[in-house]
């Protein structure tokens, strides 16, 4: 036997000493390299756990995706409160939200889908809520998947910008989905109405007698007619103070105290008298529309020369 194979051979000992040392080494770190996976694994979402060729996707968060609202521009002036709108009117505005929702597991793992409204600023929450997929209205089909809501929330007409609506889905476990941000905008597309087409007489010769004067204009609006609100005009005597019964408010009303031919055309009329003892001279009239914002229209200025 050789020096290098005999038992006590210095070489062979410290051989058979680093293969124990391997063989403890790697039952020591097995165990521990199995356990630091599993715990690292605890610590991940979407972790899959294999048994028996089973896949468990109980820590899957769900996905929230085909999102829709509607409608996604909202003018605030089409919203009547009253005969005027004012621009500090409190104001209600809704829209709908639809979203698709799906998990890995079904959607028995889903445990809520959550809305919430930024205001124009984006720092400050002004309204939140659920949304279902129950069938009931905005809902149109149970269990398909699709979650429906309506948003709303106040604001003073006044208000301006872009909100957002943030949508996103929560796992039985509490695995939050992606997030899906929809803007609305809000914005204010009132118009100043529009005179036109004035008739009114240049000269009117009293002859000691009482004068009936009769006056027309045209007004329209831009955000349509039933956005005017009035029509008027102011006199002014010669000696340029104001009328005492200013302002003359004229009607579209097919009144014949008011000399208006055809009602709701638009056409604006209005009769007035002048008494016999009337103050000679060029009287001013201005003619001018209001609509229902507060917005004023153009100012037509026509002057009248009464003569004794």
């Amino acid at each position: 036997m050789s020096r290098l194979n005999s038992p006590r051979s210095p070489v062979r000992q410290l051989l058979l000493q680093s293969r124990a040392s391997v063989a403890s080494s790697s039952r020591f770190f097995t165990p521990f390299i199995f356990a630091a996976r599993k715990q690292a694994c605890s610590h991940l979402v979407g972790c899959e756990r294999r048994t028996e060729g089973l896949v468990d996707a109980t820590g899957d968060a769900p996905f929230v995706s085909n999102a829709v609202l509607s409608p996604s521009i909202i003018d605030t002036d089409t919203i009547r409160l009253g005969q005027t709108k004012s621009p500090d009117d409190l104001i209600e505005l809704a829209s709908a939200i639809s979203v698709k929702v799906a998990h890995r597991a079904g959607l028995s793992r889903v445990s809520e889908v959550q809305f919430l409204v930024r205001d124009h600023s984006g720092s400050t929450s002004i309204a939140s809520g659920t949304l279902g997929d129950d069938g009931a209205i905005p809902d149109q089909v149970r269990g398909d998947g699709i979650f429906s809501a309506r948003a709303s929330f106040k604001i003073k007409r006044v208000t301006q910008g872009t909100f957002t609506i943030e949508v996103s889905a929560l796992s039985t476990e509490g695995y939050r989905s992606n997030g899906i941000i929809l803007p609305l905008y809000v914005l204010r597309s009132n118009q100043p109405p529009i005179l036109s087409s004035l008739q009114a007489p240049d000269t009117v010769r009293l002859a000691n007698q009482d004068q009936l004067i009769q006056l027309r204009v045209r007004a329209d609006d831009p955000n349509g007619r039933e956005d005017l609100l009035r029509v008027i005009f102011n006199s002014f005597l010669p000696d340029g103070r104001a009328s005492s019964g200013n302002p003359f408010e004229m009607k579209d009303d097919g009144s014949a105290s008011s000399g208006d031919e055809t009602a709701n055309d638009g056409l604006y009329g209005l009769r007035i008298l002048l008494p016999a003892n009337a103050q000679p001279g060029t009287y001013r009239f201005e003619f001018q529309a209001y609509d229902k914002s507060g917005e004023s229209s153009n100012v037509i200025v026509h002057r009248i020369t009464v003569r004794p």
